[in-house]
């Protein structure tokens, strides 16, 4: 986490360091990726239980349940650590359609740090009052900032291969982001499975010849009765 927020305010000099150190996919993983999730996210659950959620262009805030905070937060876990092995796949195979000498693990450092902007957003998107697309769109825009160095100093392409690259880069964070964002969000407002609702058979009341009704019967036993 720390390392995210030294990338945003100093991203050369925070790269280089990343880029000498050299550290192993298992070292980013579980010391500063997963780390810097499971603390944001749950900053975010628990300001949403706290002050709920905004929807909708009118104010209007919907309480949020611990459950429903903790399927979320669980959902958004799973869906960005994911989206961030998926991009850093796409990346080593762009480096490789670039002619750049890249290996899964360099894609995926610049991938999991590329990412911190966008992680770090979700806080923000603990407060109701701000639209959470626009949060999505203030960690994107940090991350585009943040790619610009790691691209350079950690792939380290040619020069007039390197800005291709690197808007490759932003393309697949972007869409890969909002994708993420998009399935927690369906998580979070319970529309990811959809249930039918069957309405129960009708009942209707049967008149004999001597005025008394009958119990009530569902409508195909009527049906059978009329018919036999």
């Amino acid at each position: 986490m720390i390392t995210a927020l030294q990338l945003i305010f100093s991203p050369f000099e925070t790269w280089e360091k990343i880029a000498t150190n050299q550290r192993g996919f298992f070292w980013i993983l579980f010391i500063d990726l997963i780390p810097m999730l499971a603390v944001v996210l749950g900053i975010e659950g628990y300001l949403l239980t706290r002050w709920g959620e905004k929807r909708g262009e009118v104010v209007d805030i919907i309480s949020v349940t611990p459950q429903q905070a903790i399927y979320y937060a669980g959902a958004y876990f799973v869906l960005l650590l994911a989206a961030i092995f998926v991009s850093a796949k796409f990346l080593d195979w762009a480096s490789e359609s670039f002619n750049v000498r890249a290996t899964y693990l360099q894609s995926f450092t610049v991938m999991a740090y590329g990412f911190g902007p966008i992680i770090l957003a979700r806080i923000l998107d603990g407060f109701p009052m701000i639209n959470t697309w626009l949060c999505w769109g203030v960690g994107v825009a940090g991350a585009i900032s943040v790619l610009y160095h790691g691209i350079g100093m950690v792939l380290r392409p040619d020069q007039t291969k390197g800005f291709g690259l690197y808007l490759v880069s932003i393309l697949i964070v972007i869409l890969m982001s909002a994708v993420a964002h998009f399935a927690a969000l369906s998580v979070l407002h319970g529309t990811v499975l959809h249930t039918k609702v069957v309405q129960a058979p009708v009942s209707l009341p049967i008149q004999t010849a001597a005025g008394s009704a009958r119990p009530l019967l569902p409508l195909h036993r009527l049906v059978l009765e009329q018919c036999g």
